[in-house]
């Protein structure tokens, strides 16, 4: 009895340095477990870190660059008075535009851990899909640019047929045979003075051309003229502008693809512009119009996003809550 008391005592506690030793290695892999996360803890820690030096460094230099344009209006309001008479409004919007910027970049720095947090995927799936949109939205461009070429030649053809007829008329003296005004122009004979000047028109004379008669309500005329602007003057000053007022006509004509397009033109060739909110906002209001839910509220989500404190992401919020 005394004797396999014993050995059952000896067995058990054999059992017990078993348990001990599995207990001790459970407790090494956790150990390398937990040095394994806060390896990748650290490494986040440093994504984050650098992320944000990131983000002061674009804030920085936004602020620099927004400091020297209201630095170059002013001077430009100081040295050029009449000019910038006719244009005051448009300028004081301009600089509005500038501020609204800076505070939207600023409000996107303090956010930045939190959307770097949880926005990640969801930022991942949007870029994914507007980025194949902007490559069909090329494609359409490609399309629509064949048809106005081809578009293009007839009218051209015609005016050769036109020129050969006048070569083969009569010419008059050079004194009565001034050269044919364009669009808007008086008649030569009349006022010839006036028909120079219009001929030879300013980049600030052409721009206010356009965009008044897109005020008027002349949504054609105003299309025309500001393709003509945008042919004359592609590095104009109003050039950003002159491509969003088309993108607004295409809007008032029911052509919404090219309207897209137009808009998409202001995004991609000047990011920082003051038009950009303005271009993404009707973007997505092109695509509900054409009844594509999808890619509108996803435009939506980008202006909220992107300009989160801006008029164009309270409106873009409101079309959220209204679509299913």
């Amino acid at each position: 009895m005394l004797l396999s008391g014993g050995c059952l005592g000896k067995s058990d506690i054999e059992a017990l340095q078993r348990d001990q030793e599995n207990t001790s290695r459970e407790l090494s892999t956790l150990q390398r477990n937990l040095y394994s996360l806060n390896t990748d803890l650290r490494g986040q820690l440093e994504d984050l870190k650098k992320r944000t030096a990131d983000l002061r460094k674009e804030v920085t230099g936004l602020n620099t660059e927004v400091k020297s344009k209201v630095g170059f209006l002013e001077k430009e309001m100081e040295t050029s008075s009449q000019p910038m008479r006719r244009h005051q409004a448009d300028l004081g919007a301009r600089v509005d535009k500038l501020q609204m910027d800076v505070q939207a970049l600023m409000g996107r720095f303090e956010e930045g851990k939190y959307f770097a947090e949880k926005n990640f995927q969801e930022t991942k799936t949007l870029r994914e899909s507007h980025q194949a949109k902007i490559e069909e939205l090329d494609k359409r461009l490609a399309d629509l640019k064949k048809s106005l070429e081809a578009g293009e030649k007839k009218p051209e053809t015609a005016e050769k047929e036109k020129a050969g007829e006048k070569e083969t008329a009569p010419q008059k003296p050079p004194a009565e045979t001034p050269q044919k005004p364009e669009e808007g122009q008086a008649s030569p004979g009349k006022t010839p003075e006036k028909a120079v000047k219009t001929a030879a028109l300013t980049p600030d004379d052409a721009y206010k051309k356009a965009y008044d008669l897109y005020n008027k309500g002349s949504i054609p005329q105003a299309r025309d003229e500001f393709k003509r602007f945008l042919e004359a003057f592609p590095k104009s000053k109003y050039a950003e502008n002159a491509h969003y007022w088309l993108g607004e006509c295409y809007f008032s004509e029911k052509k919404y693809d090219e309207a897209i397009l137009e808009f998409d033109e202001v995004i991609k060739r000047f990011p920082k512009g003051n038009k950009v909110p303005d271009a993404l906002y009707r973007q997505g209001m092109a695509f509900l119009e054409m009844k594509d839910t999808m890619n509108a509220k996803l435009i939506f989500k980008e202006v909220v996003k992107r300009y989160p404190k801006s008029d164009q992401a309270a409106r873009a919020r409101k079309k959220l809550q209204e679509l299913p």
